[in-house]
């Protein structure tokens, strides 16, 4: 799949790209399971002739999804994220009536998290992140909770680039949501495969969270996505949702739902998927160790918190200036390497949400002045981390 063009962040006077060299490590190089792999999973619905709308395929992998949650968690596999999302919030969150429709977010993450609101038919008001883990500031949110009071219907954190927040980060989040009376959802699209300092599986931690099988991600069946809970009335709801809101075993919708069921195709690719994502995981995370000992301490990166433990969809960092981050952009193609600048521009500053509200964000724009996204795939071999390392070198010297 190729990967879109670098985002037009980087300043007029940013310095000029040299001239490009061959592509020798591009942003991504999705590798789904192999065909063979999938069809032996698809072969479910093949002899059952049972092809969507909860097939055999889609029913083992939300019972095997489970049990690889810890078995205490509900899972509904979905079309994709984005209307996983939207199903996710329509279920979870008060219906947006008497000016009660703000959901709390930040601006430091991709825009479907903000597109899922507003398609959900909320406004999303950007909350601050914090500077080690760049997930959603507890501090920040609290304030935001004081100030919009009773127009608060919901938090939408993020595990930001799938990186498990920690423990006392997910408590206060817990917490306020509870002194304020509004449900927590998690939109954790790359996470599926990280784990919390202790080892436990994001999806399993007792929140409602949001994972994306996208080509591009870690856990890659094609498309697709999944949405976890603790609460089986709330999975339930959400399979109502998925499914034009019809009641089971009927005909008749009971509230407006949407079409947002995965098909058996991506439930099979997901299976296969599911059987090897450890090792996936595990070959990301030891590619980013060697990634990161090629850099060195000199460059003077800063790497997300807890990111050792992450499924490693791409290897972001903040460079220690803007300045530097730009300089790397433009010597990328004369290295051979693609880069990216996520989440460079922050999402308030998207001409789709400008018009939003939103708390200070002072961290958010800091971070996203400096972000650059370097290569990340399951195999990366030497001459890979060496044109990536040297990029980064290069820019620090010049």
């Amino acid at each position: 799949m190729a990967a879109p063009s670098i985002p037009t962040s980087v300043p007029v006077d940013a310095p000029a790209a040299a001239p490009a060299a061959p592509l020798r490590v591009p942003f991504q190089r999705p590798q789904p399971p192999t065909p063979a792999a999938i069809m032996e999973y698809y072969a479910l619905a093949e002899e059952a002739r049972f092809y969507s709308n909860g097939g055999p395929c889609s029913r083992l992998l939300s019972q095997r999804l489970s049990e690889y949650l810890g078995g205490d968690t509900y899972t509904v596999p979905v079309a994709n994220c984005t209307v996983g999302l939207m199903a996710a919030i329509r279920a979870s969150f008060p219906a947006p009536v008497d000016g009660r429709r703000v959901v709390l977010t930040p601006s430091y993450t991709f825009t479907a998290t903000a597109c899922a609101i507003e398609w959900s038919g909320y406004e999303p008001v950007f909350v601050d992140i914090e500077r080690k883990g760049w997930h959603l500031d507890p501090a920040a949110l609290e304030r935001a909770l004081q100030r919009y009071g009773s127009e608060v219907v919901g938090i939408l954190a993020c595990a930001t680039f799938g990186t498990a927040p920690d423990d006392a980060q997910r408590a206060a989040w817990r917490d306020l949501s509870a002194a304020y009376g509004v449900p927590l959802l998690l939109d954790s699209a790359p996470g599926f495969g990280s784990r919390d300092a202790t080892g436990r599986p994001l999806g399993g931690l007792g929140d409602i969270e949001v994972f994306s099988f996208h080509a591009t991600k870690p856990f890659s069946a094609g498309e697709g996505g999944l949405v976890t809970t603790p609460d089986p009335e709330l999975a339930a709801h959400i399979g109502r949702l998925i499914n034009f809101g019809l009641e089971p075993g009927t005909r008749i919708s009971a509230e407006a739902g949407l079409n947002a069921k995965m098909s058996e195709l991506h439930a099979a690719s997901a299976l296969a998927m599911l059987d090897r994502i450890d090792a996936v995981v595990a070959r990301r995370q030891a590619n980013a160790a060697r990634l990161r000992e090629a850099i060195g301490p000199d460059a003077g990166l800063l790497y997300q918190h807890g990111s050792e433990r992450s499924t490693w969809q791409i290897l972001q960092v903040l460079c220690p200036t803007p300045e530097m981050r730009d300089r790397a952009v433009a010597l990328a193609p004369s290295h051979g390497v693609e880069v990216r600048t996520m989440h460079d521009p922050a999402l308030h500053t998207h001409p789709a949400f400008a018009h939003y509200r939103r708390e200070p964000l002072p961290v958010t724009e800091a971070a996203a002045e400096r972000a650059l996204a370097l290569p990340m795939a399951n195999e990366l071999d030497d001459d890979a981390i060496a044109a990536i390392s040297g990029l980064v070198l290069a820019a620090l010297r010049k």
